[in-house]
């Protein structure tokens, strides 16, 4: 039994101190967590002008390409195309070229003179300034750009450049805490705090006298409304919290997890961001398109450009993802992702984007649990230091008179 207490204190001290110590971090992450569970809603709130686009997609991928480039101008290398579900735009995704690469003359992103064939009735894709071929972004993640445009007349409606915006923000701080080059493992390393903190936290709430249903009892401790939060609320989300951090984990560590055979090898979203697109494809985007939907018809969905070394387009038509060979235009099913339906999962799980409106107001309770138990654990812990004050003085006066004496 005294075991037992022995290791209960030393993990309430552990509980204790990660948990003032990392609020300051652990309180953001779970409120950037509710912008990303609803980051539609949120944008298309604060900037309207993005979505006033109606009706459905009338021009070729090149004339999409063009207007992007046309916004952005010489120096931006188009990553992919995003069309819509339904109504709605066209979003355009792009990133900055790497100082010192530029693209010979007649070359670019699909420029006409590195052309396969040419379909009938298709239009060039625009020539960009960029790296000859695909590779990696010098000093980490590419600065990249959206374009916005209206899906009829390749209009553009809206143009953001970096990473500004709310949902921008909350993305980047909520994925490497704005520390592109190693934020990403801090946040890894947080994700295991918060795991071990909601774990040992039932360990801390279970009644170490009598039965479970103790722990239930509002009025409990103290009976202060701060500590009976903290025990209360801290029971309820302590294994949806565990299971929050638990992904986020896998999703900051895919190396680390694919090394302990926990999940497939793959490159991670740092080294994914630092892939350039390429700059001088054989075919253009409309070519990649045709031969796409040649093979599997279709609404188109997504249009990728190569990255790396890659030499393949990926494209989404319909329900269908295709690779297209950039030298050949021979396309092909995309092989199943490794471990896509373990990893799919746990994305789904960690963001709720995917699974209905009640998983997402679940993630907005999720989100606000770190703050309630920052907020009381904090006052718990400062009543204690005052507590703590007060019987040191008064233990001081009681010995005062018997050292005078």
């Amino acid at each position: 039994m005294g075991s037992r207490q022995a290791w209960r204190k030393a993990w309430w001290q552990v509980h204790k101190w990660l948990g003032l110590a990392l609020m300051i971090l652990f309180v953001p992450l779970g409120l950037s967590g509710i912008v990303l569970a609803w980051d539609d809603a949120i944008d298309h709130a604060l900037n309207p002008q993005r979505y006033a686009a109606h009706g459905p997609v009338a021009r070729p991928p090149s004339a999409y390409a063009a207007a992007a480039g046309g916004a952005l101008g010489p120096g931006a290398l188009i990553s992919q195309i995003r069309y819509p579900k339904e109504d709605g735009p066209v979003v355009v995704t792009m990133v900055a070229a790497p100082n010192g690469d530029r693209a010979r003359d007649g070359g670019g992103q699909g420029g006409e003179g590195h052309h396969r064939h040419k379909h009938d009735g298709e239009a060039s894709a625009p020539g960009q300034a960029g790296p000859q071929g695909g590779g990696k972004a010098r000093g980490g993640r590419m600065p990249r750009a959206t374009v916005w445009l209206d899906p009829q007349s390749a209009r553009v409606l809206d143009v953001q450049k970096g990473d500004g915006g709310l949902v921008r923000l909350a993305h980047n701080f909520h994925g490497n805490l704005f520390v592109p080059s190693f934020g990403r493992a801090l946040v890894g390393l947080l994700g295991v705090s918060m795991f071990l903190m909601a774990v040992g936290g039932l360990w801390l709430w279970w009644p170490p006298v009598g039965s479970m249903i103790k722990g239930f009892r509002w009025r409990r401790g103290d009976r202060r409304l701060d500590t009976n939060l903290h025990h209360l609320a801290g029971f309820w989300i302590a294994l949806p919290l565990a299971a929050q951090a638990f992904t986020g984990v896998w999703m900051s560590w895919p190396q680390m997890m694919a090394a302990a055979g926990l999940a497939p090898a793959r490159n991670g979203p740092m080294e994914r961001a630092r892939m350039v697109p390429s700059s001088a494809t054989k075919l253009t985007a409309d070519q990649a398109l045709a031969d796409a939907q040649a093979t599997a018809p279709g609404r188109p969905a997504m249009i990728a450009w190569p990255i790396g070394d890659s030499g393949q387009w990926r494209v989404t038509v319909g329900r269908s993802e295709l690779l297209v060979d950039d030298a050949t235009g021979a396309a092909s099913p995309a092989p199943p992702r490794p471990g896509n339906g373990l990893a799919m999962a746990m994305r789904h799980y960690h963001d709720g984007t995917t699974l209905g409106t009640p998983w997402r107001v679940l993630m907005v309770l999720f989100g606000l649990s770190p703050t309630l138990l920052a907020i009381t654990g904090l006052t718990m812990w400062l009543r204690g230091r005052r507590w703590r004050k007060a019987a040191a003085a008064r233990k001081g006066r009681v010995r005062e008179p018997v050292a005078a004496g």
